[in-house]
This record gives C-alpha cells, structure tokens and sequence, in this order.
C-alpha cells in the first residue's frame, strides 16, 4: 500500500527487467530495419550539409608509417565508391533521435552484414564537431600477451580512400607506464571497422581533419581500469569522442545469446560493475573502462538497438550479440516536446474514457519528435483542485516515452487503487504531469556506512533491495523526508525489512533522476 500523499509507483525489479529488454531487442525494429545482404539500392542516400568543426588536433610527429587496411574486403567492401554507398544509407536509415551532446558510443565490430546497421545506430548520434576520437577494444590476437593499454606504433591507420592520421596524444599517452607498444595487438579488425563511419560522419574530406588515438587493452585490474577512465576523462575537452568496439556472447543458441546480452546491457546501463566483470561480452576491461568514464563524465546512457548474428544468417545454434548504446548529457525534451507529449496524454485519458480504448500515437508527431521513440521509464500524475487524483508508473520499461506516457496515463486516469477512476466530467479540472526517468545506477559504496553521504537530496529517486524485497521513493519524497539516515529507513520500513536494513552488506542501493514537467494550469 502507499499513502495518498505519493505516487503509487508500480515497477518492474531491475532483475526482472531482463525478460523485457529481451522483449525490447525484438521489436527495436521500432527504430531501425536493415535487410539482409549487400545490396541496399532499395535505401536513400543521405544528404551532407556542411557542417562547422573543430580545429584539428596535433598529429604524431614521427615518420610517416601507416597501417594498412586489414578488413577492407573482408568485413566491409574494400572499393571506396561501394563502401561510402554503404555507410551513407546505413547512416541514413533514420534520423538522429536529438539525444543531448552524444560525445561516448558502444559499437560492434562485425562485418558490417552482420553489424553495420547496430554500428550506424550509435553513430548516427554522434555529435559531429569532433576533431580526435578515442577507440578502444579489447586484445584479439593470440600473438600479443600484455596487461595494460597498447598503443600503435605507426603514423596512420589506412582505410579504403583515406590514411587517418593518429594524434599526438600516442606520444603523451607512453610516457605513461599503463600504456605499452604492442605491434601484434593491432594486427586485427576491431578499431578499423568503426573508421568509416567516423570518416563519414566528418563528410570524408580529402584529408581528413581528424585524429585518433587507437588503443588494445590486454589485461587489466580494477586499479588500471580506473586509471585509464581518468585518464581518458582528463582529454574529454568537447571536441573529443569516445568509441568502445565490443560484440556482445560468442557462439550461444539464439534464446542464450539474448539471455546473456540482456544481462550484459542491464549491467552497463545500470553501472554494476561487479556484474559487468563477468560479462560474456569479447571485453569486459573495454565495457568496464566505458562506465567508469560515464560515471566521470556524469553521463546518462540510452540504448539503441541489440540483434544478434542469427538474424541475418538464420543459424541460431551459434550467434554473436552487438549493441548500440549512446552516453550523453542529462535527458532534456524542448518546450514543443514537452507540450506535445502532455497533449498527447490528455488527448489519450479523454479517449480512453470516451470509448473504452485509445489510439497509438500519430506517426507524425513520432517523425517530429525522435526521441519520444527512446526507451524510459514514465509516469504520468493527475491533480485535481492541487491534490493528486492518480499517479503511475514504471521506473523501468522497455517501451519507448510515447508508448510509456499512453499507458500510463490511463492506468493514472482508471486503476489507481486510491481512488475512483476519473470520469469525463472531470478532465477540465485535470493538471496533468509527466516525468521521464533516467536508468538506474548502481550506487557504490566501501561500506554501508557510507550510503546516507553519498545520497543527492532533492535530486535522487532511490531503489532498495533487501532480501528480494524492494521499495522506491520518487526524488520528490525528499521534500517529506529531507534527512538522508531517515530516507533509508523509511524505505526499509516501506518494505518491511527492519529500518535498518540499510545496513546489510547484502541490501543493494540504485539512484535515478526524474525529468519532470507538467501543464501549468488546468485547461479552460
């Protein structure tokens, strides 16, 4: 039960999420559809406005010595004309969905046959000012044996059309002793096959205006992982992108691969550190190292798109998983969004009410407004004469905001148990509000002890596990509850563990921050 005074908050246990991002992965269709094979003569070409950059960034000052194009012919086509044909119409499958300042992407590195359309998926939100990328996967060659970061020992990386030029960043980097040279780490494919895209992206100029800085990590402990998000975070000038190439299980059935990817996913997008180390994934340090600069960089993060091999070879005994997911800055929705997303609830409680159903969402208004199609947790809260009338939701969804909103609006509207359904007569005294809410993030702590302090009143919505029961607050129960001890307890309270469950080595904490806005007055 909950009181009157606070939202009846219905949420899927983030452990139980897993069955609906599987569920999710099978519909991301919602966002992209690419068909099987090369030829894509079926697909538009995109435009390329020019576009404003940075100005590049140092180069290496050594020899010139380049790295020759190794997957050209292989895992994508090695003629530049069929190539760049490619790339812009899986770049332009879709339009960006308008997530705020991309500067961090996790790609795959397949063949693009198997990958390219998850690979453009994250791509194609990239902030496009960049002038040096950072591009980081793991150790592939059994030739190579070393623990740390290692860096190339050349001047270039060769691609169909182009020589990228490496920064100068190599040089400052090895006077590091995490980073190494190790020639045979970089002898395969999962750095060069993202180079396209970025060549793209910067609309493939002559010579290309930017760097970057390639790097293999060998073996790596929690120490060194830290460090090298540190580190990479200390170059993270605005200008600067972070690429990290990892594909998702090896070999597994269809119904396994996806098992496993769902939990690899909801490990980053969550942060569980302790869970991603174990992932199945070809790179655990790389996935590791990516968090840990996102935690740094306070960056929120949204899937993408997930598929896996099967999919296009239709051998499902063995598959590999990819993933596509953007870290970005806070979610934001403009003026237009906001009152169009509000006008879109009320528009589907007066149905609803009217006739008993409700329609999807116009497609225009999902065409104008690309991030409505993003997967979030909604809920929706109904006041009346300024005292709640309803309010629910869930904190975790696979369902993109659109769909959220819908269906939480009615459930606000007609099956909140505190209170009767809302009738038609009512609606023109209804303010309506929504709140759109971050994936929630592991909070770390050495000791329990030290949970209350790292707490952010007002700002954080808190999940608590305890003994498979599990309770939440809403950041704005801290208006009641402004003492952090308290906060906790009451939540242990609320889900009637001992107040100081909170305590417990075992009790798992989890923040998220709610994006929150609402008609201002009720309508006339």
């Amino acid at each position: 039960m909950t009181d009157n005074n606070e939202p009846d908050y219905r949420f899927k246990p983030i452990f139980g999420y897993l069955a609906g991002l599987i569920v999710f992965a099978l519909g991301v269709t919602l966002l992209i559809t690419l068909d099987k094979g090369w030829d894509r003569s079926d697909l538009p070409e995109i435009s390329r406005p020019p576009l404003k950059y940075a100005e590049p960034t140092p180069v290496r000052n050594i020899p010139t010595k380049i790295r020759q194009a190794k997957a050209a012919g292989l895992y994508y086509p090695a003629d530049p004309k069929e190539l760049y044909k490619i790339i812009d119409q899986l770049l332009g499958l879709d339009k960006p969905l308008g997530l705020a300042n991309v500067r961090s992407v996790l790609v795959p590195h397949a063949g693009y046959i198997y990958s390219g359309d998850v690979a453009a998926a994250a791509f194609r939100q990239m902030t496009k000012d960049f002038n040096r990328v950072f591009i980081l996967a793991a150790n592939h060659s059994g030739e190579a044996d070393f623990s740390g970061v290692s860096l190339p020992d050349v001047s270039h990386y060769q691609i169909p059309g182009a020589d990228i030029p490496l920064s100068a960043v190599v040089d400052d980097l090895l006077k590091n002793p995490l980073f190494v040279q190790k020639p045979a780490a970089h002898t395969k494919y999962m750095l060069e096959v993202e180079l396209p895209f970025l060549y793209s992206l910067r609309n493939r100029p002559a010579k290309p205006d930017f760097t970057i800085i390639p790097m293999i990590l060998g073996r790596m402990d929690d120490t060194s992982i830290a460090q090298l998000a540190k580190i990479l975070h200390s170059y993270d000038d605005g200008h600067s992108q972070f690429v990290f190439s990892v594909d998702l299980s090896h070999f597994y059935t269809d119904s396994k691969a996806r098992q496993l990817d769902s939990h690899t996913i909801q490990s980053i997008l969550s942060r569980d550190t302790a869970s991603l180390a174990r992932t199945t994934a070809d790179g655990p340090q790389v996935l590791l190292t990516m968090v840990e600069l996102a935690e740094l960089s306070g960056w929120e993060s949204t899937m993408l798109k997930y598929k896996n091999s099967g999919e296009v070879s239709g051998d499902k005994n063995k598959v590999v998983g990819y993933a596509a997911i953007a870290f970005h800055e806070p979610f934001s929705l403009s003026s237009q969004e906001q009152e169009d997303l509000l006008a879109l609830a009320r528009k589907t409680i007066d149905q609803f009410l009217q006739e008993g159903d409700y329609d999807n969402a116009d497609p225009t208004l999902l065409d104008k407004h690309k991030i409505l199609k993003i997967p979030r947790g909604v809920f929706v809260t109904l006041k009346k004469n300024g005292q709640l009338r309803g309010c629910i939701g869930d904190i975790i969804s696979p369902n993109p905001i659109f769909e959220g909103v819908q269906l939480c609006a009615v459930r606000s509207a007609t099956k909140d148990s505190r209170f009767t359904p809302v009738t038609p007569d009512e609606m023109d005294k209804i303010v309506i509000s929504i709140s759109v809410l971050e994936f929630p993030s592991q909070i770390k702590a050495d000791s329990p002890a030290d949970y209350p302090s790292l707490l952010k009143p007002g700002r954080d919505g808190i999940i608590l596990l305890h003994k498979g029961r599990r309770s939440t607050y809403l950041p704005q129960v801290w208006d009641d509850i402004p003492d952090p001890v308290k906060f906790l307890s009451r939540l242990c309270l609320k889900q009637g563990s001992p107040a100081n469950c909170w305590m417990n080595k075992e009790t798992t904490i989890y923040r998220y921050g709610a994006y929150e806005f609402g008609e201002e007055k009720k309508p006339l």
